[in-house]
């Protein structure tokens, strides 16, 4: 009797450890230990994400026991967390123009700043609406497709082309394409800047031309933070150099794909926007060249028309 006892107290014991409050408690003292930003946030997201349900539920219900199946998965999560990867990458999961889009380790994350150029091209296309053609736009480096499949999302008379010179990239793009249901908008090319489009659009025919190019430089590159250095693709982040080299073939060959009136719209690092209007200024292709600033201020989207 009193070794099936001391055998209940320990059952009682493991169980206790597994409620969400218990687990909580001990994978936000590890992301603390690990110097992890926002370990509260981390945390919870990871938890509800293991249990398929929202934050409120882990604090209303504080006590729930967590099968074993769920501690193991949400431990390894965590470990993974302490290594830097991103929160993102192990959700699968970001919001994007209040839209859900899937990413992995193949994309770029998108970013709450890179909405700005969506919202600009947004704002020109509706004030360049046209009533018996489609709006052609051109997506370059589309990487998960955000920004093509926003835009579809948001415009009713649009065709978009969307390159990617990564064909692993495109897999995710075609996964979000399908999620968001706009296959008959957005159509996914492989190759490098202009060259995907070749064989699919006329030159001097594209409304738009977006793009969010790699533009971190090598030497930058070296002491972005880990999760973005270590875990982010270097392919999408490093533009050469000075992070320019995609600008530069961008600007140069843009204003023989546009129509008179379309418009360029790229985003760019926040110190870029000299140098940027400079090189579209010197091939005298541009003009109404206009900056975006992103909510702490910085330069952060160069939109230009063409001649």
């Amino acid at each position: 009797m009193l070794t099936l006892l001391v055998k209940n107290k320990n059952m009682i014991n493991t169980q206790e450890t597994q409620t969400i409050r218990n687990i909580l408690k001990w994978a936000i003292a590890t992301l603390k230990e690990a110097e992890t930003d926002s370990p509260g946030i981390n945390a919870d997201t990871l938890l509800s994400f293991v249990l398929s349900c929202d934050r409120a539920r882990l604090y209303t219900n504080p006590d729930e026991i967590i099968t074993d199946a769920g501690i193991n998965r949400y431990k390894d999560l965590i470990k993974e967390r302490t290594r830097h990867v991103p929160l993102q990458y192990l959700t699968g999961h970001v919001e994007f123009m209040s839209l859900d889009f899937f990413v992995d380790k193949r994309v770029l994350i998108p970013r709450p700043e890179t909405e700005i150029l969506v919202e600009t091209v947004l704002i020109k296309a509706q004030e360049k609406q046209y009533s018996n053609r489609k709006t052609t736009i051109m997506d370059i480096g589309t990487g998960s497709g955000c920004i093509a499949i926003s835009l579809a999302k948001n415009l009713s008379n649009v065709e978009i082309y969307a390159s990617d010179n990564s064909q692993e990239a495109l897999l995710v793009a075609e996964t979000n394409v399908q999620r968001h249901d706009v296959a008959d908008k957005v159509h996914l090319l492989h190759g490098d800047i202009f060259s995907a489009f070749n064989s699919h659009i006329e030159k001097g025919k594209v409304d738009f031309i977006v793009s969010n190019p790699p533009y971190v430089s090598e030497s930058e590159w070296k002491n972005l933070e880990p999760e973005l250095r270590d875990h982010e693709p270097r392919e999408a982040l490093v533009g050469g150099k000075d992070g320019l080299c995609f600008y530069i073939q961008i600007i140069n060959d843009a204003s023989a794909w546009l129509i008179p009136g379309g418009y360029l719209v790229i985003e760019i690092g926040e110190t870029q926007a000299d140098t940027i209007i400079s090189l579209m200024e010197s091939k005298g292709h541009y003009d109404d060249i206009e900056i975006s600033k992103d909510l702490q201020g910085k330069e952060r989207v160069i939109s230009a028309r063409r001649k």
